[in-house]
């Protein structure tokens, strides 16, 4: 690690989110990196519930203080995050894309979750927590989530938890220090390119009903356009239509 971040493990904890939230010790000037064995309440998106058995997966939580990020283009710290994901798990199998705005697939099925919280100020996005769960060695699932899979299912055997933990947090440096250099239409084009369901017509349901419909384009701000079977193109913000 470089002395620009700073690397805190916990054994146990509500969630790294609110821990690093409630964090008053020394920081890292790039980023504060918290991870934990166990969360006793992980969170996922909106009410759902983050399962992850003790020991067995990654749960970490970043810190940042982004550069020059201004609030219409908050999305691209949560693209650069993906990105980091992706590429650190693509270092032990192939198929890995991303799920929008920010789950990671393999196939079609879930082995990593995202949850930030940004703070914004007069000059842009301030300070953002983004919150990475993703599915290890973990080889049971006993929660109600449709489509879990871990690493170790996928490759057949467990591996390091804190050789992949380093491995995210290099790859996450060098994203950042991307965004910090105003590289957002590089960073929105690479994470366009690993979009799950990028190619081809698929079924969503939003408020209207059930449809087929192919991505169209993901705006810098995060909003999906579908482009339905007729020719329409609809814009969609995060928990607005659903992938079936």
């Amino acid at each position: 690690m470089t002395e620009h971040i700073k690397l805190i493990h916990i054994d146990e904890t509500v969630s790294t989110n609110q821990w690093i939230r409630d964090y008053q010790g020394e920081k890292g000037c790039l980023m504060t990196v918290v991870s934990a064995d166990y969360q006793t309440s992980g969170r996922g998106q909106g009410t759902n519930r983050w399962e992850s058995e003790r020991c067995k997966n990654l749960l970490v939580s970043f810190l940042i203080h982004p550069d020059n990020v201004p609030v219409a283009r908050q999305f691209v710290l949560l693209e650069a995050a993906a990105l980091a994901v992706t590429g650190t798990l693509s270092l032990y199998a192939d198929g890995f894309r991303i799920k929008w705005p920010n789950d990671i697939y393999y196939k079609d099925r879930k082995i990593s979750g995202t949850l930030s919280e940004c703070n914004i100020g007069s000059n842009g996005i301030t300070q953002c927590i983004i919150g990475i769960g993703i599915n290890i060695n973990q080889q049971m699932f006993t929660s109600d989530a449709p489509n879990p899979i871990s690493l170790a299912q996928i490759l057949g055997a467990e591996s390091d938890r804190k050789e992949i933990l380093d491995q995210l947090i290099y790859s996450m440096e060098q994203y950042l220090r991307k965004v910090s250099e105003g590289q957002f239409d590089d960073i929105h084009t690479l994470y366009q390119q690993k979009l799950y369901r990028a190619n081809g017509r698929h079924r969503y349901r939003d408020n209207n009903g059930k449809f087929r419909a192919e991505i169209e384009n993901i705006k810098p701000n995060g909003h999906m356009i579908l482009k339905r079977e007729d020719g329409t193109l609809s814009e969609y913000a995060f928990k607005e239509v659903t992938f079936i």
